[in-house]
């Protein structure tokens, strides 16, 4: 037969509902008890994420080349650190020849055109010479002038020993790390030789769920842990992609590095609680606060797992409170009804 009294000392606001319920102390006889105080946290650990090492669009330094070419030797690896002025790759084919000419005929050009431009300027001034004149004079001058600074951009790289007419040495135009497309295919005029990337621009990038995308604010790579420093206003399939800040250099990772991350949330109203606290009844999660000589069911929700603890949310203050971690089940079952004989 229950024990009735026992009964009696139970108070339940409403039965199957997220309310307060609680039980007198005085109730669970001779039940070990033992509490612990919540604490009080601001961020908590999501769901794992995939990242990769890389850089923003912009960031990264491109030479490209002035025409095609056959054959490249690169003489570092793709992700190898150089240093500004350090050979990286040599240009053969015929090719090479014709890329000194024209760098040194669109000199000429610029120069000619160039004075041309400055000697006329002020017949131009006094209406000495028509508009159309003066503009195909200004038009031939500035077109020549682009022609001459990318021939000369280029060969600001080229190796000032490189006495080869069928080759060319490049250099690095920075210190940082060199990327290329390793897989042989010929270059095109414009295309990119290589890419330069200096480290302070190497950084993570990941796809935050849209859902939680405003809350997060860190990720963990490993024993890295890297602000979010930029997250894009678009969207895309429901992931909104966001860039952390610069990787120091005691966090080991590769350009290019695919990984999974942990992406930590900000949160307010979060406490760290032992698992074996809090206890589900009637589909809600709760755990037993002490307040005077009553336990008392504090509906919270269970945002992640940290070892042998959760980081709970609770729109009741539990800090500085003691909560239940020893004898929750029982104790649960006897506001159930379910206590002694």
């Amino acid at each position: 037969m229950k024990n009735v009294a026992l009964a009696l000392l139970v108070s339940v606001a409403s039965v199957g509902a997220a309310t307060a319920q609680t039980l007198e102390v005085v109730a669970l006889g001779a039940l070990e008890l033992a509490y612990e105080r919540p604490v009080a946290v601001s961020s908590y650990p999501g769901q794992p994420l995939s990242g990769r090492v890389g850089f923003r669009s912009g960031e990264a330094y491109s030479v490209p080349s002035p025409g095609r070419v056959q054959q490249i030797e690169y003489l570092v690896e793709p992700g190898a650190a150089v240093s500004k002025g350090q050979p990286f790759a040599v240009l053969r084919g015929p090719e090479m020849h014709h890329f000194e000419m024209s760098y040194h005929s669109s000199r000429a050009l610029a120069a000619g055109a160039e004075q041309r431009f400055k000697s006329n300027q002020p017949l131009y001034e006094r209406k000495a010479i028509s508009e159309s004149q003066w503009r195909q004079i200004s038009e031939n001058y500035y077109a020549s002038q682009l022609e001459y600074e990318h021939m000369r951009h280029f060969f600001e790289l080229v190796a000032g020993d490189d006495n080869d007419p069928a080759a060319l040495t490049l250099t690095a135009p920075l210190t940082g790390v060199i990327d290329y497309d390793a897989d042989g295919s010929e270059v095109g005029e414009g295309d990119s030789i290589a890419l330069f990337i200096p480290r302070a621009a190497i950084r993570l990038q990941v796809a935050l769920p849209q859902a939680t995308a405003a809350a997060v604010f860190a990720v963990r790579a490993g024993s890295c842990e890297l602000q979010i420093e930029r997250v894009s206003a678009m969207t895309d399939s429901f992931f909104i992609r966001a860039w952390t800040q610069t990787l120091p250099p005691a966090c080991p990772l590769l350009l290019g590095q695919q990984l999974l991350l942990q992406p930590l949330l900000r949160v307010d109203n979060a406490y760290r609680v032992a698992r074996a606290a809090v206890f589900a009844l009637q589909r809600q999660t709760y755990v037993w606060r002490l307040r005077d000589d009553t336990l008392e069911a504090v509906p919270v929700t269970v945002l992640a797992a940290e070892g042998d603890a959760y980081i709970v949310h609770s729109e009741e203050g539990l800090a500085g409170q003691s909560v239940l971690v020893s004898s929750v089940s029982a104790v649960q079952g006897v506001l159930l009804g379910l206590g002694g004989e």
